[in-house]
């Protein structure tokens, strides 16, 4: 019975992630029906689910109120439902893993959505990723709480939902594991990994009985990787790391300005609703997901002019809109952006002879992944999300090394991301890197004591107390005595304040009065186990023995010997001194 019970903790959560990957499935096919709805109501007029585009064909200038519109109703449900569904989603599910032990309330995954659906369908210039990967996050939660869970498989919930989110909205599922690993988890394990690739899996082969188009950005590429190609997608990269960095710092500026609004937050997506109104009455293309432009500027058919004002007046509407504390997505529009960026790198290297044939495509699948990647640092997610999102076969050198270049641009220029900067401002510390534990790799046989100080089960209190009360002997600071009998067979231990408060009966045994059945660990085990043994039972100092049927002594690790291969490590990692 106890294996089967083991075998079945070890596959639970697995086994949920599979049901998980269905059921955000499911909330990501609906979630796209509801802003097809909330796009025909706002903008013509008709119940329909059928895919619409926002434009001002049915009500002419009137049609700027409609962003107007959403935004006071999104207000209202901030005020009153929930203020977690302002923005863009991650940053919070970040924080719920940071600091709630990764409980995001029911609420939230029913109010995001919706008001995301709203946002959207009323103009919002935002994608319907965003909400869906905090949507699903939360929905990993709430089945981590419904259920009895650890704060890690809670956590492991949340991104598996995450993920399968991402898959059913952008059908790309290595990126989506990835992202999850890079934003959510922060750790490669298998215990959290294999969770969130099922999700993922089970959403991407859930998502073609929709049929929903793969690849979402198809871009036709398959040159190899030369001088020219590599040579330019770098400096695209560091453009775009650049523009990443500036995009950041614009969204936190705004959002300061709205705080010294003197009105009530709950009327600010209102006002960011006006400006999208007329920034879509100047370019409709502005207005909503905006997965066409993508796709156009993919296909490298615009003009300079059409591109360079899709880029100005999409960023515009999206910082906008996003600042005044709407719901809404950063993926779709900042490789909107980053993309229309690219294309007009793209045109610009073609003044210089080297790279006269260099593909506008190329340029604006860079532009897309690079801009995202300086933003949020999530470099392999962002590598993997346009090599899967475009199937272009020659395209991962160049990604690479535009995405290399952005996070270097951004890692210099910049402390925090667009998904920390709101986390730092609370206080939350989110990792920026993570790597093994490297007590993982050091055995305790190379840290312990090998020869610690030790007595005879039949030495009384009084004669070892007059040994640590002699000053300038190796007795003089002992805290922790084993005590061992024939052939180094460890017997018991006794510590320094058990041994004084013994001296009551100074004719007592070290072994009557010490610990009989102590703690131990291996020469070989880790001493990540022995930092883990020492927390889990509150002591400093743990004997190593041997596997014999009566373990014999072979030394004594301390809290100290801990701390001095984590002082080794620091040192390893510290730039020499000129």
């Amino acid at each position: 019975m106890s294996a089967r019970l083991s075998i079945w903790q070890r596959s639970r959560i697995p086994l949920l992630s599979v049901l998980l990957g269905i059921g955000v499935t499911l909330i990501a096919v609906g979630l796209i029906a509801l802003i097809r709805l909330c796009t025909n109501l706002a903008f013509h007029g008709h119940v329909s689910t059928a895919e619409a585009v926002p434009n001002f064909s049915t009500w002419g200038a009137w049609g700027i109120l409609v962003p107007v519109i959403g935004g006071l109703i999104i207000g209202v449900m901030a005020r009153w439902g929930s203020p977690a569904i302002r923005g863009h989603g991650i940053p919070e599910a970040m924080q719920a893993i940071g600091t709630a032990a990764s409980r995001i309330p029911a609420r939230v995954a029913i109010l995001k959505p919706l008001s995301a659906a709203i946002s959207i369908g009323t103009g919002g210039p935002f994608g319907a990723e965003g909400p869906i990967i905090a949507t699903g996050g939360a929905v990993g939660s709430l089945v981590g709480q419904w259920l009895p869970s650890s704060p890690v498989q809670r956590k492991i919930l949340l991104a598996a939902g995450a993920a399968a989110g991402m898959t059913a909205i952008f059908g790309t599922p290595l990126a989506a594991v990835l992202l999850a690993v890079e934003l959510l988890l922060f750790e490669y394990r298998g215990r959290s990994f294999l969770p969130v690739a099922l999700a993922a899996g089970t959403a991407m082969a859930l998502r073609s009985c929709f049929h929903e188009p793969l690849p979402m950005f198809p871009l036709a590429f398959d040159r190899a990787p030369d001088l020219p190609l590599s040579s330019g997608a770098f400096l695209i990269g560091g453009i775009c790391g650049l523009l990443a960095v500036i995009v950041t710092k614009a969204v936190y500026a705004l959002e300061d300005a709205f705080e010294k609004l003197p009105v009530h937050w709950m009327w600010w997506p209102a006002i960011g609703g006006l400006v999208v109104g007329v920034i879509g009455w100047i370019e409709p293309r502005t207005l909503g997901v905006g997965y066409d432009n993508l796709r156009e500027l993919l296909e490298g058919s615009l003009a300079v002019k059409a591109i360079l004002t899709l880029a100005t007046l999409k960023f515009l509407s999206w910082w906008v809109a996003l600042s005044s504390g709407t719901s809404g997505g950063t993926l779709a529009p900042l490789m909107t952006v980053g993309g229309a960026v690219g294309a007009l790198c793209a045109h610009a290297l073609h003044g210089i002879p080297l790279y006269a044939d260099f593909p506008i495509g190329l340029g604006v699948l860079i532009g897309m992944a690079a801009t995202f990647a300086g933003a949020s640092r999530a470099f392999l997610a962002s590598v993997v999300f346009a090599y899967e999102a475009s199937h272009a076969a020659g395209s991962l050198g160049p990604l690479l090394l535009g995405c290399g270049a952005a996070v270097l641009v951004s890692r210099v220029l910049m402390r925090e991301t667009i998904m920390t900067e709101k986390l730092a401002r609370r206080g939350v510390r989110v990792p920026s890197d993570y790597e093994p534990d490297f007590l993982e790799s050091i055995p305790v046989g190379k840290a312990m004591e090998a020869e610690p100080l030790k007595v005879g089960p039949e030495e009384t209190v009084a004669e070892i107390a007059l040994r640590l009360a002699t000053p300038g002997t190796p007795w003089h600071d002992v805290r922790l005595i084993p005590i061992t009998g024939p052939d180094q067979a460890l017997l018991g231990l006794i510590t320094r304040a058990d041994l004084f408060a013994a001296l009551e009966s100074p004719q007592t045994t070290v072994l009557e009065a010490g610990i009989q059945h102590p703690v131990t660990i291996h020469a070989e085990d880790s001493l990540a186990e022995a930092a883990d043994r020492m927390i889990r039972h509150g002591i400093g100092r743990i004997p190593v023995v041997d596997r014999s049927p009566a373990p014999k002594l072979v030394g004594l690790v301390t809290r100290r010997a801990i701390l001095e291969a984590k002082r080794y490590h620091l040192e390893l990692d510290r730039m020499p001194h000129p």
